[in-house]
């Protein structure tokens, strides 16, 4: 083995700046997908983005939200100090004044609720409460219980209107159809069987024709 020109052939290798340039691309190529990856997953808040759109109606956007020190390099992607601020992943929007009375329970997982100004859709601001103000919605609807109740009242009292022949009708009915299922695939099974049988007659006898008419 010639380990002189392996090693030869090893520096040559080394000294090439195309190999140089591609293992640098390899490794930017690399930290950028971690950094990446690493800002995916610090969006780790559930957010929701109430907009207005006129006459007491909104539009909302499901989104994350995540926190992410001021100052950044490596086109945003490296945190390198500054002050924690929290951002949302739909346009990497700032969310002003953030405290821990802003969040809500948003599918078992603390998250933000958020409203987008009108006229400027890059301000972002937490809702840390809400007013209902259709509650008197709630009150006329029947707690189920009474519902339930009612409802069984009413049947009690259909029943005790309805006679025998309405309480049994469909039992009888679903019997008469199944019985006479059953009579007909028994005419219709015997009727088959005699005539296959009377097939078999009928062929025998003009078999038997044959040979009496062709004996000498």
């Amino acid at each position: 083995m010639d380990l002189g020109g392996i090693g030869a052939t090893f520096s040559g290798f080394l000294n090439s700046a195309i190999v140089w340039v591609v293992i640098a691309a390899v490794f930017v190529g690399v930290v950028f997908g971690f950094l990446f990856m690493k800002r995916k997953f610090s969006f780790k808040f559930p957010c929701i983005e109430v907009i207005g759109v006129g006459q007491s109606k909104i539009m909302a956007e499901i989104s994350k939200a995540g926190w992410f020190k001021k100052k950044r390099a490596f086109f945003g992607l490296l945190e390198i100090g500054g002050e924690q601020e929290m951002r949302i992943k739909s346009g990497y929007r700032k969310i002003q004044q953030v405290s821990s009375q802003d969040y809500h329970d948003i599918n078992g997982k603390r998250g933000l609720f958020v409203k987008r100004k009108d006229d400027d859709p890059s301000v972002l601001v937490p809702l840390s409460k809400f007013q209902i103000m259709n509650e008197t919605l709630l009150s006329e609807i029947a707690p189920a219980d009474y519902r339930d109740a009612a409802i069984d009242i009413l049947d009690e009292k259909r029943k005790e209107t309805l006679t025998w022949w309405d309480e049994n009708k469909s039992t009888i009915l679903l019997a008469g159809v199944i019985i006479f299922a059953l009579i007909s695939l028994i005419v219709i099974f015997n009727f088959a069987k005699g005539e296959s049988t009377a097939w078999r007659e009928f062929a025998a006898g003009r078999n038997l024709v044959q040979q009496v008419s062709t004996a000498p």
